[in-house]
């Protein structure tokens, strides 16, 4: 409700719709409002968003932080060789999967070279997005993959294990590795 006042505002203002960039940088930064009233308004009405308000932002970004730590640490107890994000980035990779395997994996007879981590539900519309603006992008640099929806997905949204994107709810038990098959022949 805050954004339509706010463009509404802002539009009768400049004569023009406000551009999307001034628009969420007002209703990230209210004190950039002219008017004060409005700008007081604006941050109460963000401060007490229970869905999109800052203090929920906090809250996801620290739960998808809890299950990337979570995720680093199955691996580890596993003695899989992996690089995270931060290590990738320090590269200077700009777009990066949460994991990469440096020892490519096997779930489920399908081959694993990256994971991301994904502390939500895996619902179609955020399932397209990540695919489209993620996941299709790190297996364009890095290979097939697995993403791990820690609070469930859809099934049918995991309809692209053949061309190399994986989907799961919980970390795989049933991972393959080299040392695995070499011993098992």
């Amino acid at each position: 409700m805050a954004r339509m006042v706010l463009e509404r505002y802002l539009q009768e203002l400049e004569g023009t719709p406000p551009s999307k960039p001034v628009l969420n940088s007002m209703l990230r930064e209210p004190s950039l409002i002219p008017d004060r009233f409005l700008a007081n308004q604006v941050y109460q009405c963000t401060i007490n968003d229970c869905c999109y308000g800052p203090l929920v932002d906090c809250i996801k970004h620290s739960i998808g932080q809890e299950h990337e730590i979570l995720l680093r640490d199955m691996l580890r107890e596993r003695n899989l060789s992996f690089l995270d994000e931060n290590q990738l980035r320090a590269k200077g990779y700009d777009k990066t999967p949460d994991i990469i395997l440096e020892v490519p994996i096997a779930v489920e007879g399908h081959v694993v070279h990256w994971i991301e981590s994904k502390a939500s539900f895996g619902d179609e519309y955020s399932h397209r997005s990540y695919l489209h603006d993620q996941f299709w992008s790190y297996w364009n640099r890095f290979g097939p993959g697995l993403v791990i929806y820690w609070h469930g997905f859809i099934e049918e949204l995991d309809c692209h294990r053949e061309r190399g994107i994986l989907l799961k709810d919980c970390f795989p038990l049933d991972i393959v590795t080299l040392c695995h098959s070499s011993s098992q022949s």
